[in-house]
């Protein structure tokens, strides 16, 4: 799975959006001279994410995940690459939100412990196109989002949607226990 990420990375170009990338991956980004502009999201502690513009002028923001919309505008990103376990507890957030910013593609990679079925089910809704790569340490999902369709209303029903059901969730895993 790692020599597929770098793979993806050595042929990204424009602006690219990358949140939870170990830092491995990141010194290939460096290296990559196709991309004009990237910006990277990591995980500090107890939660509160660190933007770093690489190729900007400004160093370090901490920022609010679930506020990503208002640093980036609609569709300006061409790719966006996340790491899915770092995200566990931002799925409502971050799965409308990687459908707003991304125009192009979407890498979506993590280990075998999140649901790879949950995400593709969720993504589903706005008209995607979805592939996916199994490995052994885990998967990597390529999103298609040049034809995603997302709408402010439905954006609000499916977060209540999806709020009721984690709530039935935890009653139903209360009640089994």
């Amino acid at each position: 799975m790692f020599n597929k990420l770098e793979e993806i990375i050595k042929k990204v170009k424009g602006n690219v959006l990358v949140i939870g990338l170990d830092d491995k991956l990141l010194d290939k980004f460096e290296k990559n001279n196709k991309v004009n502009l990237y910006s990277i999201y990591s995980s500090k502690s107890n939660g509160i994410f660190s933007k770093s513009k690489k190729r900007e002028t400004n160093q370090g923001k901490i920022i609010n995940i679930k506020k990503l919309r208002k640093y980036i505008n609609k569709k300006s990103v061409d790719y966006l690459i996340c790491n899915m376990e770092e995200m566990k507890e931002y799925y409502k957030y971050i799965i409308k939100d990687t459908v707003y910013l991304n125009c192009n593609t979407l890498y979506i990679y993590s280990s075998d412990e999140i649901d790879k079925e949950f995400l593709i089910k969720r993504y589903k809704r706005y008209n995607v196109k979805i592939d996916c790569k199994e490995y052994k340490t885990g998967y990597i999902l390529t999103i298609d989002n040049t034809n995603s369709k997302n709408n402010y209303i439905k954006d609000k029903l499916y977060f209540i949607k999806d709020s009721f059901y984690n709530v039935a969730e935890v009653i139903g895993n209360i009640m089994v226990s």
